[in-house]
Formats: structure tokens, C-alpha cells, sequence
């Protein structure tokens, strides 16, 4: 079921305008993840395509509007882009492009991912570190917006966290209420926008029914979708 997914997005390449590039190749969970950026980059409106090392063509960069990373392994991810995949995706964003990461796609933003030396792409400046140290741990944690609290899928995500001066360059849409760190924001790079989360509002409701977990005010797929028609700048956003 899974293979026949991305298959049919390999396929469909010749037949469709693609304006949103989903990263598909290592480092993307194998349980969804992919699944679940597809299904929230169709709902906000943009018809994507699952990029690979096997596949990638910087040319799909011209009519691409939005770069969105899913969960995974960002390490994983930013090795098997290579230093030219990672460069021709930073101009991209420094020349209007979007940038949207869950939660692996959140650690991948920053000059190195996490507490380790791999290289990450360097858009957001500051940190990223596990919200909770238990690898592998699945929970829905309460977020402090300003909108109220809401509830995300979390599994191994990051926070961020910020100098004085870095700190006045985001724009904190969530977090985490039980420590106060930061979830989720929005930023700049050059004339591009990045929105990321260290949560996963694009997680699938398969996710939720596996693992016995409850999120008390519903799927959150409709504000992954705005995140992605914000830093793809559609019109209104």
C-alpha cells in the first residue's frame, strides 16, 4: 500500500504541474510521514511531488512554490541531500521560495541538527533540541498559542531556543505548555518564509488509532495546510 503510494507520485511526474516538492527519499519515515505532508499540501491547495536523490532535478525549483520537509530522521536526511541539494534549497527559499518542517523537518532548519555536527540547512538561527530525551516515545502534548491550548501529535520532535537578539527574527506560534519552549513559529530567509513545528499537525488519524493516543480537539491537518499556504505566500497570506 505504502510502495504503491509513492510509486504513483513517481509515475504522475510528466503529467501534472508540480508546485510543491515533498522530500521522500532517506531520512523520511516510512509510516506516513510522507502520506501525511501529501495530504496536508493538497488540502492547502498545491498539487506536490515526492522528491528523491534518484529523481531530483534542480528545475523542478522554477515552478515549485513550497519545499515541505516531513517527519523522520534529519540527519538521515540532510546526508542524503548533500551539500548541493541543501545550497540549491537554501536559494530557493533566499529567492521567495517556502520552507515547511514537522518535526525532523523543524531540526533540520538549524546551522547544525540539534546536539550533533550534522549540517543542517541554517535558515532559522538558534538551536533545536528533543523536547523529551525517550526515543521513540508517542504523546499528544498541550500547546499554549494565542488562541488557547491546543493539541499536537508528538513524536521525538525538537524546541528551539534563542538569544536575545535571534529571538526578535521569529514569530512564536506555539509552545510547549508544560515547559514554556517553543513548538512551532514562522520566519525569514531573504524573500523567502519558513513555518515549522516540532509537532506534527499533519499526522494521519492511523497514527493517533495505533498508538492509543487521543488528541481532544482533532486531526490538526487544516493548520498544517495554513502553514503551508503562509510560507508559500498564496494569495491572503
Amino acid at each position: 500500500m505504502k510502495l504503491f503510494f509513492v510509486l504513483t507520485f513517481f509515475l504522475s511526474f510528466s503529467l501534472y504541474a508540480f508546485d510543491a516538492l515533498i522530500w521522500g527519499g532517506p531520512g523520511a519515515c516510512e509510516d506516513g510521514c510522507v502520506e501525511g505532508a501529501v495530504t496536508v499540501t493538497k488540502l492547502a491547495g498545491f498539487e506536490p511531488m515526492i522528491v528523491t536523490p534518484e529523481n531530483f532535478n534542480p528545475s523542478l525549483f522554477e515552478k515549485a512554490k513550497v519545499w515541505v520537509q516531513p517527519g523522520g530522521r534529519a540527519g538521515r536526511a540532510s546526508k542524503a541531500m548533500g551539500a548541493s541539494l541543501r545550497q540549491q534549497l537554501k536559494e530557493f527559499i533566499l529567492k521567495g521560495g517556502g520552507y515547511v518542517g514537522f518535526c525532523a523537518g523543524a531540526f533540520l532548519t538549524t546551522k547544525k541538527i540539534g546536539s550533533t555536527s550534522v549540517t543542517g540547512l541554517g535558515i532559522i538561527e538558534g538551536k533545536t533540541t528533543p523536547y523529551r530525551r525517550s526515543k521513540g516515545s508517542i504523546s499528544v502534548q498541550a500547546l499554549t498559542t494565542n488562541n488557547g491550548i491546543k493539541y499536537h501529535y508528538w513524536q521525538g520532535g525538537p524546541y528551539f531556543s534563542f538569544t536575545k537578539k535571534q529571538f526578535k527574527k521569529v514569530n512564536v506560534q506555539s509552545r510547549y505548555k508544560k515547559t514554556n519552549q517553543v513548538n512551532s513559529l514562522q520566519s525569514s530567509y531573504g524573500l523567502g518564509r519558513i513555518s515549522v513545528a516540532g509537532t506534527h499537525p499533519e499526522a494521519p488519524k492511523w497514527w493517533f488509532d495505533d498508538s492509543g493516543v487521543v488528541d481532544v480537539d482533532g486531526i490538526d491537518h487544516e493548520e498544517a495546510a495554513q502553514m503551508i499556504k503562509w510560507a508559500a505566500q498564496k494569495a491572503g497570506y
